[in-house]
């Protein structure tokens, strides 16, 4: 009988041993603490590496680069945020669930929506894994003291809608990963998908080319990377799309500038598109070569912004009070965008329709 307590004893201590340590695991992993610094690094570069941030990724500061970008429009401004691991100013205190939170639900670490120029709805679908190892290596990133200055808005910010759970795991090969790569990680859409009137992407013409609104009131077109051959890229072998995608030099020799130059060679550690492997690369270009092709020539609003028209005798003088400064060319733009949405619909843009908005206008 002492025996079989004994044995009976032993077999609980197992059990309770092996619990402890499967709950640890769970709560490790859900703190994203299981997090891959060097996997990260890759998942940073695949992205882009986070450019408006600054090459620094500091944030925004008025001294310019090697600091990151400041956004203006009708909602009020947003700077970009200090990501580094300096602990007064940047996200040295946050810890790696909130910093989940903030890169895929669009909250910071006191519970704020943040606006969507952060495109976490699209990062949303990273998966798991992918996240966790991004917050790691954001742990590595030198702290750099800037304290930013805080956004203002002109009413309240967007809310986030519901949104499904995201993946537990990537795709790890084929057409399905370099569409993980392309659609979610890297995020082309945002660049190179135009928009309808409401400022939603138009997925009837997906990677026909956009319009991207800058800092300052500039604009860059985004290129029609679908299959057809006259406007977009349908003459481009898959090889073509894997020197271009790592090198920056398309099939004519022409290298990439803009946001595509910046996404490919990368800012902090000189960490972008240049770091894919070759097989990512490649799973890329065979997914872009199945994409119906369209055809449309994206145009940038004409040399001096969109029509003055939209700076009407009332609109711009309350700019002006509320700003200090005259309208720039995308507010100009973004108020024709609301006027066409109020006509559309016999009501202004709400809240959600800004974000839904900016989200892929921002860049």
């Amino acid at each position: 009988m002492h025996i079989r307590r004994l044995t009976l004893l032993a077999g609980v201590i197992i059990m309770l041993v092996a619990l402890a340590i499967l709950l640890g695991t769970a709560a490790s992993a859900a703190s994203g603490g299981a997090g891959d610094p060097v996997k990260g690094q890759y998942i940073f570069a695949a992205a882009g590496g986070c450019g408006c941030h600054g090459v620094n990724l500091a944030g925004y500061n008025p001294s310019g680069p090697p600091f990151g970008e400041i956004f203006t429009g009708p909602f009020g401004s947003v700077p970009a945020s200090n990501i580094t691991s300096d602990k007064d100013t940047g996200v040295g205190n946050w810890t790696d669930a909130q910093l989940m939170d903030a890169i895929r639900n669009g909250v910071d670490d006191g519970g704020h929506t943040l606006f969507p120029i952060m495109p976490y709805m699209t990062l949303h679908f990273m998966s798991d894994a992918d996240v966790a190892d991004l917050v790691a290596f954001l742990r590595t990133v030198p702290a750099v003291s800037n304290k930013v200055p805080e956004r203002q808005l002109n009413g309240s910010a967007p809310t986030v809608p519901p949104l499904p759970p995201s993946p537990a795991t990537a795709p790890a090969s084929g057409l399905a990963r370099g569409k993980y790569l392309a659609t979610v990680v890297g995020d082309c859409n945002a660049c190179h998908t135009p928009q309808t009137p409401q400022g939603a992407p138009d997925m009837s013409k997906m990677l026909a080319g956009g319009v991207v609104a800058r800092e300052g009131g500039t604009f860059e077109v985004g290129p029609n990377i679908t299959t057809d051959g006259p406007t977009g890229i349908g003459y481009w072998t898959g090889q073509d799309i894997v020197t271009y995608l790592k090198q920056g030099i398309g099939p004519n020799g022409r290298t990439a500038d803009g946001l595509m130059g910046e996404a490919v060679a990368g800012g902090f550690r000189r960490l972008g598109f240049n770091q894919l492997t070759d097989q990512d690369a490649v799973a890329i270009a065979a997914w872009l070569k199945t994409v119906p092709a369209v055809r449309n020539v994206p145009k940038a609003p004409p040399a001096g912004g969109p029509s003055a028209a939209g700076a009407d005798s009332a609109w711009a003088p309350q700019f002006q009070a509320l700003h200090g400064r005259p309208p720039a060319a995308q507010d100009i733009a973004d108020r024709e965008w609301s006027l066409a949405f109020a006509a559309a619909h016999g009501q202004p843009p709400s809240p959600a329709d800004w974000m839904a908005h900016w989200q892929q206008t921002g860049p």
